[in-house]
């Protein structure tokens, strides 16, 4: 068995570089990391966006997240965006790797349980909490949910000391993200006949808990500390359910709300069509994590929602649902693998339809009720290739391995925009060189574009209001409304342009609009294709 050791890896970590420069793929500065990078920058380099309040106040009081990338920053010399990305890739494979381990704790062979990891490397939307199963991005709560999905297959299979130290790195990269594990071990602690086997999860958990609180004493760079205790006050709530309205429960449309409980029914169905077959940590641990997710979308709305707690939009609770997805992928391919070995392909069809509909198209329901004519088809093809798989067995991986290229290439599925434009580069890089280090910039005319979140880090220059950075609104409470009051004297980042004088009093230094919106009357000091730069300031004479 032992020899089978170094193959098994490489097909994880083949599967691992095919996700990651495939399919589901990786990006940088699309998402959160348009947060988290000009805070990075500045603690590196105070001298970095001297009047960017996104990157004045970092929120990383509880996370070694920045401490270990800045470390590794210094002992490598390498950029931000590649020691982050190394860490991303290093996680997506321990997350493929605990998907593998999980596998085989539901009864599967090897073969069969690289196909399962292979299902869960193929990541999956998570509708109404604005989250993945793998994220795109290498953030904090990225890596802590792979680092999880190694945590529980470990603990499936009764190793728990990788299971533990697993669980305190993921703790110490996010602790919020890691609720769902810590409660699921709580319990199983509580029920379980051998506790002296559970030692090292209880001092992990103790060991991360310290960690965190003594890292956030020395905590670099804090300007704002984040409230944990008090009622949400009626200017706040109205700031972020405009900015973060993923975060209150009444406002997930039914489709999304609706997709979690048919998931965990279908999750449920699975594990009880092989519960006989799995070992008892498999057996208490998918379905416990599962209906944890599910109890979270209630408690969220009760506390936020209802009780208006200070502390839920930064704790977001209800983002345990991706749990829910995952066992079901994980679930799901082991009922339809066990099924199909039994002879009952028709049945298998259906757990493989529904594994394979989750990457494809997010929400179940609807590509079934509603076909897509690229979708639908590609599904039940590769539910086909799974049920022909299960006769051939080493031919398995394979299945997954094509859905990486077949699910963008004939389902069109692309989940990111394209922001990286040689225009925006090379606004970015006159602006790096050709402007003071202090200077200002407000794009005027974007509305919720991402572009101002990508030309802020690559020229190294504060930004005034952004859509992207208003998140922020979510965690820090002057910074809400900081943030609000400068969206709207720019109405939004929406036309008409206010007079030059304005932005002037305001603190802007340059206006970057798209060509075709330039006032006849300015004269623009940069242009191209994409974008026009107006100084608010006259030339100097």
């Amino acid at each position: 068995m032992k020899q089978q050791y170094p193959a098994t890896a490489l097909v994880l970590l083949v599967l691992t570089l095919l996700g990651f420069f495939v399919f589901p793929g990786h990006t940088w500065l699309q998402s959160d990391t348009q947060i988290y990078a000009p805070m990075l920058d500045r603690m590196m380099d105070p001298a970095l966006f001297p009047k960017d309040e996104l990157a004045l106040r970092p929120h990383v009081t509880w996370t070694l997240y920045d401490e270990i990338a800045i470390a590794l920053r210094h002992l490598t010399g390498a950029d931000f965006q590649y020691v982050l990305g190394a860490q991303q890739l290093v996680f997506r494979f321990v997350g493929l790797a605990g998907a593998f381990l999980l596998a085989q704790a539901l009864g599967l062979s090897l073969s069969a349980a690289l196909f399962a990891a292979g299902c869960f490397g193929l990541g999956a939307v998570i509708n109404g909490p604005a989250v993945l199963t793998l994220e795109y991005e290498p953030v904090p709560r990225a890596f802590a949910v792979l680092l999880l999905m190694g945590a529980f297959g470990c603990a499936a299979n009764r190793y728990w000391r990788a299971s533990a130290l697993l669980a305190f790195l993921a703790t110490i990269y996010h602790p919020t993200s890691t609720a769902p594990f810590w409660a699921c071990a709580a319990l199983y602690f509580l029920v379980s006949r051998s506790r002296k086997e559970l030692w090292p999860l209880a001092a992990a958990c103790a060991a991360a808990v310290a960690t965190v609180l003594l890292c956030a004493v020395f905590q670099h760079g804090e300007t704002e500390r984040q409230i944990w205790f008090g009622m949400i006050p009626a200017r706040l709530e109205a700031i972020q359910k405009f900015r973060g309205m993923y975060n209150w429960i009444q406002f997930w449309p039914r489709p999304w709300f609706w997709q979690y409980p048919v998931l965990l029914l279908f999750a449920g169905g699975a594990w009880l069509r092989i519960r006989p077959l799995l070992s008892a940590e498999a057996r208490f641990f998918t379905l416990a994590v599962a209906a944890y997710g599910m109890v979270m979308v209630p408690l969220q709305y009760l506390l936020l929602d209802v009780g208006k707690w200070i502390l839920m939009p930064q704790f977001q609770p209800a983002r345990a649902v991706l749990f829910i997805t995952a066992m079901a992928v994980m679930l799901g391919a082991a009922a339809g693998w066990h099924a199909a070995s039994a002879g009952h392909r028709l049945e298998a069809f259906g757990w493989f339809a529904v594994v394979f509909a989750i990457p494809t198209n997010g929400l179940v329901v609807q590509l079934f009720t509603q076909p897509d004519t690229r979708k639908l088809p590609l599904v039940l093809a590769l539910s086909v290739l799974a049920l022909l798989a299960v006769k051939w067995p080493p031919s398995a991986v394979l299945v997954p391995a094509a859905a990486i290229f077949l699910i963008p290439g004939i389902g069109g599925v692309r989940n990111y925009p394209v922001l990286h434009t040689a225009p925006l580069r090379a606004l970015s890089s006159w602006a790096s060189t050709s402007t003071p280090l202090e200077a200002t910039f407000l794009f005027a005319d974007v509305g919720h574009g991402l572009q101002p979140g990508v030309f802020r880090n690559d020229a190294k220059r504060s930004i005034y209001v952004d859509w992207k950075g208003g998140g922020q609104a979510n965690l820090l409470e002057n910074f809400a409304d900081l943030w609000w009051k400068r969206w709207n004297e720019v109405h939004e980042a929406k036309l008409p342009l206010l007079p030059l004088e304005q932005y002037r009093t305001m603190g802007v230094d340059y206006i970057v609009i798209r060509p075709a919106n330039r006032p006849p009357s300015v004269t623009a000091v940069y242009s191209n294709s994409d974008w026009a730069v107006v100084p608010t300031r006259p030339p100097a004479q």
